[in-house]
């Protein structure tokens, strides 16, 4: 029996290091070619996440479009740099309509992010080039989304990855469902 036990182990082990090397492993490319937009509310209350939808909205109608043209990451943070300022002027423009007495700050740099399941793909979680919009003390719940491909904004489009420098193939990986190998056996004992 344990002989038999050892070979079903052996043989598993082995089918899935030969179906492991048809996955593509491009994850890494991911957090090279990805910029994410993250804006923190200043706090939990109904108005401070309202404002915070606001200056969302405002941020991608005026700034949403700036990577219409970028081919590629380089360009995209070229272009997303030098938008800084314009992005932190909507932002405070909002919340001054808005009647808030807080101001909002620009961070850029990276940022680590969890999984996120969009409705046709997922990211990873990992480190990732990030813009953070801070409203206030950022204290409060949070909204993101990608500006680079632009996945968050109408400029969207289907080949939004291979702009990116991420091939069709690779990019089956964000948006086809994972599965998950597991060894009943070895949940059994408590691996």
């Amino acid at each position: 029996m344990k002989t038999k036990l050892i070979a079903l182990f052996c043989a598993s082990f082995l089918l899935l290091t030969v179906v492991d090397m048809f996955i593509p492993r491009s994850e890494a490319k991911i957090f090279e070619n990805v910029i994410r937009l993250h804006i923190l509310a200043d706090d939990n209350s109904e108005a401070a996440q309202s404002v915070k939808l606001l200056v969302r909205d405002a941020v991608l109608e005026e700034c949403g479009d700036l990577f219409g043209e970028s081919g590629n990451i380089t360009a995209a943070r070229a272009t997303l740099e030098s938008s800084i300022p314009k992005m932190q002027s909507v932002a405070n423009r909002v919340l001054a309509e808005n009647g808030v007495d807080y101001c909002a700050t620009v961070e850029w740099g990276t940022e680590e992010y969890p999984v996120r399941v969009y409705d046709d793909f997922s990211l990873p979680a990992g480190e990732y080039l990030s813009l953070r919009l801070k409203l206030g003390s950022g204290s409060g719940n949070n909204w993101w989304c990608v500006l680079f491909p632009p996945l968050c904004t109408g400029a969207s489009s289907d080949n939004s990855f291979e702009k990116a420098g991420i091939s069709e193939r690779d990019s089956q990986v964000f948006t086809k469902p994972k599965y998950i190998f597991r060894f009943k056996l070895l949940e059994l004992f408590g691996w």
